[in-house]
C-alpha cells in the first residue's frame, strides 16, 4: 500500500485539497493520504520545512511527500522531484528542501512536461500529484526528468558562535505560541562547557538562567527554557502564549551568553 503525504498553506476552506486527493485515490485505489497540516502560514516555506523534518522519519520507506507551498514552477523554481532515505518529496525547488537536508539527497530530477504532466496555475495537482501517481504506480522517477543535483539547494540559517555566546533565530512558533530555535543541545554544549548562562529571547527584558526538563518545573506563567525532543532550544512560558505575549516572529533573534 502507497502511502500519500500532503503539506500545504491552503487551510481547508478551498477545494485544493478534494481535488489533490480525488486524483489519488482514483489513480491509486489501495493508497492512503495522510494530512501531515494544510495550516502553514502563506508562503512560509520555512515553516514548512521545519514541519516535514521532524514528520517524514517516521513514515516507512517508499512514503510519496506532496508539498503545496510557495508552487508557482518558473524557470528559477522549476518542479522537482527528490529521493532521501527511501522516501520521495515532490514540491516545487524554492528552498524548502535544502532547509530540511543537511546531506545530499540520493537523487533529485526535473519533473518535465509529458502527455499525463502539464504545467497549469494548479502544479500541485497537474505536476506534483501526477508524479506521485507515477512513482506509486512502479515507475522509475529518472524518467521524469533529467537529473539536477544540488540545485534545488538553498543554504539554511546557522547560529552566529564565539567562545562566549550563541546568537540563533526563532525558527518555529507552535500552536501555543512556543518559540523553537535552531539552536542545538551540541552547539549549546559545545560552546557552554558547563557555564553559567543566560538566555535571552528578544530582549534582555525576556531571559532565563536554567534549563528545565519539562513545563512542570516552573510555576504557571513563568518563563522556561528546554532542550526538546528535537534536542532544539525552546522557550516558553507554562500556561501562556509566550510569541503572542512579546511579539517574536520567526527569525526573532535568540542570544545565550556564558560566563
Amino acid at each position: 500500500m502507497t502511502i500519500f503525504t500532503l503539506t500545504t498553506d491552503w487551510a481547508n476552506d478551498d477545494f485544493y485539497i478534494g481535488s489533490i486527493k480525488g486524483l489519488l485515490y482514483s489513480k491509486c485505489p489501495d493508497a492512503k493520504v495522510i494530512d501531515i497540516t494544510h495550516k502553514i502560514d502563506t508562503y512560509k516555506y520555512t515553516q514548512a520545512a521545519f514541519v516535514l523534518k521532524n514528520s517524514f522519519t517516521h513514515f516507512p520507506a517508499g512514503t510519496i511527500h506532496l508539498v503545496g507551498i510557495n508552487s508557482d514552477t518558473t524557470e528559477l523554481q522549476i518542479p522537482i522531484c527528490l529521493k532521501m532515505k527511501d522516501q520521495y518529496f515532490i514540491g516545487a525547488a524554492n528552498g524548502i528542501f535544502s532547509l530540511m537536508f543537511s546531506e545530499q539527497p540520493e537523487m533529485v530530477v526535473e519533473i518535465k512536461e509529458n502527455d499525463r504532466i502539464k504545467k497549469s496555475s494548479f502544479p500541485e495537482l497537474t505536476i506534483f500529484a501526477e508524479a506521485a501517481v507515477f512513482i506509486a504506480n512502479g515507475g522509475d522517477m529518472k524518467t521524469l526528468g533529467p537529473e539536477i543535483p544540488g540545485k534545488y539547494r538553498n543554504v539554511p540559517f546557522l547560529p552566529a558562535i564565539d567562545e562566549n555566546a550563541i546568537t540563533g533565530n526563532v525558527i518555529y512558533i507552535d500552536s501555543f505560541q512556543n518559540i523553537i530555535t535552531n539552536i542545538t543541545v551540541e552547539l549549546f554544549n559545545q560552546i557552554g562547557k558547563n557555564r553559567k548562562f543566560s538566555i535571552s529571547v528578544k530582549s534582555d527584558s525576556y531571559s532565563v538562567q536554567k534549563l528545565s526538563q519539562n513545563y512542570s518545573e516552573v510555576e504557571v506563567g513563568e518563563l522556561l527554557a528546554l532542550f526538546n525532543s528535537l534536542d532544539l532550544l525552546e522557550i516558553a512560558i507554562r500556561n501562556g502564549k509566550l510569541a503572542e505575549l512579546i511579539d517574536v516572529k520567526v527569525n526573532s533573534p535568540v542570544t545565550i551568553k556564558f560566563r
